[in-house]
């Protein structure tokens, strides 16, 4: 028994060597392995070189930057050529295709030669408070008529129904606002652009629309018959009594120098108040405000003239509007409808 456990000690001491001679051969093994698999990946799999694709891409983005300098060049060129083009153009070639349509104020573009007639449909008096009456409808149905329709259609209506017809704003625009859907209806290709109603101004203090030139020419006239009157009445009187046309003489100097100084004084003042104020004789602020609310809501342009109440703009009478008027408004309507131009 012992002699049997000590031949079994001895076979262990054997073994245990070889035990950890087979794992290293196994250890061994598995590396080769795992070194043949890499090599073996690599090889189907070998790495590109990217340097010579990097510089091919580097090429391409030049070129394409190069391109696209040259094609923005070529786009501001014409554009800058389109607008020298523009420029170049006088108003009714600018507007070409278009209509003013209006009132008296529309009037004025064809009388101060902005226009041509056949670009203004125009009547004095025309009112959107009595658009069948006053011959607005009239004047919408000939445009409608036409063989080619406009391609925008400028509104300038407004003035009589402030003047005139006395409408409160809300009214004003309630009776806008169905002109444009009529407008819109009858045209649905066209354009509508609606401009703001001029102001009314006076050289006079009071703000009389009616302006100064004619009150003077009165009160001219009225001091002239006056003169008369009293020359007259000295020349029968002296036949009469000495004494009488003495006295009647003296009056009549008195009220001749008086009438005088009076036109005098009127004068002055009239000079004085051409060189200075310029006060508002009728307001239409509220009125425009209202045209304003009513192009949102009908998604039409609001073309605003409102600034445009410098003296040069308007004549004596404090309401006619001059020639500067009419190139300073063409040029608002302009940039409000050819947007893509700079108006100069």
């Amino acid at each position: 028994m012992k002699m049997f456990e000590k031949n079994k000690e001895k076979m262990k001491e054997k073994m245990e060597p070889d035990k950890v001679l087979r794992f290293a051969i196994v250890a061994v093994i598995l590396l080769f392995l795992i070194g043949a698999l890499i090599i073996g990946t690599r090889m189907m799999n070998p790495r590109v070189d990217a340097t010579e694709g990097v510089k091919k891409l580097t090429e391409l983005e030049d070129a394409n930057v190069q391109k696209i300098d040259a094609q923005i060049q070529e786009l501001e060129q014409t554009e800058a050529d389109e607008a020298a083009a523009w420029k170049a153009k006088s108003a009714k070639e600018k507007m070409d295709g278009c209509i003013v349509l209006g009132d008296s104020t529309a009037l004025g573009f064809r009388q101060n030669d902005i226009l041509s007639k056949s670009q203004v449909k125009s009547k004095d008096g025309a009112t959107v408070s009595d658009a069948e009456g006053s011959g607005l409808n009239e004047l919408l149905t000939a445009v409608t008529e036409a063989e080619t329709a406009p391609q925008k259609l400028i509104l300038c209506i407004g003035r009589g129904d402030v003047a005139v017809s006395g409408e409160t704003a809300d009214a004003f625009a309630a009776n806008y606002k169905s002109f444009v859907e009529q407008v819109k209806a009858a045209l649905p290709d066209t354009k509508v652009y609606v401009c703001s109603i001029p102001a009314y101004l006076s050289l006079t203090s009071t703000g009389d629309a009616t302006g100064s030139a004619d009150s003077d020419t009165d009160s001219d006239s009225d001091a002239k018959d006056t003169t008369d009157n009293s020359d007259s009445k000295s020349s029968t009187d002296s036949k009469s009594n000495t004494d009488s046309k003495s006295s009647t003489d003296s009056k009549s100097s008195t009220d001749s120098k008086s009438s005088t100084d009076s036109k005098s004084n009127s004068d002055t003042s009239s000079d004085e108040s051409s060189l200075s104020k310029m006060s508002t004789a009728l307001d239409v602020t509220s009125y425009n405000e209202a045209l304003k609310v009513l192009c949102k809501e009908e998604k039409v342009k609001y073309v605003d003239t409102t600034d445009l109440t410098d003296a040069s703009y308007y004549g004596e009478d404090g309401s006619t509007m001059t020639k500067a008027y009419y190139e300073a408004c063409i040029n608002k309507i302009l940039e409000a409808a050819f947007r893509n131009y700079v108006i100069q």
